[in-house]
């Protein structure tokens, strides 16, 4: 797939939200909300942790889905906007935070699902019997949703260093001005116009001897 001409840009919302790197965010945006919700609401009883009674497994859960979910919103939002953001450099810093966030959450949640499932896993039998059907399946379909995301940010994380690496060869030069609809990349259309030869014939640079 050629992911810069499937992310271009586009006036209508309804193309906005039909973009793959819209649609991948807004997914696992969504996925953050399930994992917080199901922890906040059928993780503890009487505020403790049913992964083995650990609190830690139930907070640091809560808390990376939590971030995760409003910082998600937040690249959604520099999404849209994106052609209205004409300064590369802010451009760079958007992509660059994308990357390492994306990435970097990836890392906490491959951490997060092999906690909470080596917690379930110690959780003893009498308790776990003792759980409602909806409640066992509100913990396990978190483990489910942990071991996703990290397929999801992984691939964010690859997606923004793509468009990185696109912001950069764009500034310089060195691609992007070959199309002559211009440069769009994950995100949005480029700043910069396509490029012409001008017609005026050969130049000769004022330092040249």
């Amino acid at each position: 797939m050629d992911y810069a001409r499937s992310f271009a840009h586009s006036d209508s919302f309804t193309s906005f939200i039909q973009k793959p790197a819209v649609i991948l965010r807004a997914v696992t945006t969504f996925i953050m909300m399930l994992i917080f919700s199901c922890v906040l609401d059928k993780g503890y009883v009487k505020n403790v942790c049913l992964y083995n009674g650990k609190q830690g497994a139930c907070n640091f859960t809560v808390g990376i889905a939590v971030i995760a979910f409003f910082i998600g919103l937040g690249f959604l939002a520099a999404t849209f906007f994106w052609d209205r953001i004409t300064n590369t450099v802010t451009r760079k810093y958007i992509a660059f935070g994308d990357m390492s966030f994306s990435g970097f959450w990836a890392f906490l949640f491959f951490v997060d699902f092999c906690f909470i499932t080596d917690m379930w896993r110690k959780t003893p039998d009498i308790i776990k019997n003792g759980l409602s059907g909806l409640t066992k399946s509100n913990l396990q379909f978190t483990i489910v949703c942990s071991l996703v995301c990290i397929f999801l940010l992984a691939f964010q994380a690859y997606m923004a260093y793509k468009q990185l690496n696109e912001i950069q060869n764009d500034a310089s030069g060195l691609g992007g001005y070959n199309d002559t609809a211009g440069f769009a990349g994950a995100y949005g259309g480029s700043p910069f116009p396509p490029h012409t030869e001008s017609a005026g014939g050969n130049y000769q640079s004022p330092y040249a001897s």
